[in-house]
């Protein structure tokens, strides 16, 4: 083998590595990011990041299949507790608003609610990979708050679920 094919052999594995590198890495970037959006309050890039129509549609489902949950077994007891249901459902939509904020973002995992924890509380976020196509990000506090992210083409990611302990 001539000394020209075994460079160009270590180019090419040097750059498959690279390549394999880079889109192992390209979630934490992509968390780096998210971060700093949050931090700065840069609204316009966490539009970029976070698809939030869909967060908020999936958000506000989970939150009422819980409620006609509770609500199934109240209204066994009690007949006009579907009359509660509608006056708690009324306040999914500003509840999930609220939730799915920049300020909502910061309280992910910390207990707190939108607005009362510090923005910096997104400096503990980790990451971990659910598969090739879907990641999700939790702070150590509240390992089962989520934000899941799906790769978007190769390299690119997006919010696109969060996903509440609602106990």
């Amino acid at each position: 083998m001539g000394r020209a094919v075994k460079v160009a052999l270590a180019v090419l594995a040097l750059g498959l590595s690279a390549f394999a590198l880079y889109l192992w890495a390209s979630p934490y970037l992509f968390l780096r990011a998210l971060q700093g959006a949050v931090l700065e309050g840069d609204r316009a890039r966490l539009e970029r990041l976070v698809d939030f129509p869909r967060v908020r549609e999936g958000l506000k489902a989970q939150v009422q299949a819980r409620l006609l949950r509770e609500m199934g077994q109240e209204v066994a007891q009690n007949p006009l507790a579907g009359f509660a249901y509608l006056f708690v459902a009324g306040m999914v939509d500003p509840l999930v608003d609220a939730l799915v904020s920049p300020e909502g973002l910061a309280a992910l995992g910390t207990g707190m609610g939108p607005g009362e924890a510090p923005k910096e509380a997104v400096k503990g976020w980790r990451l971990a990979y659910q598969d090739f196509r879907t990641a999700y990000v939790y702070h150590p506090e509240d390992p089962r708050s989520r934000l899941y992210l799906e790769r978007q083409g190769l390299f690119g990611w997006k919010v696109v679920r969060m996903e509440l302990p609602l106990e």
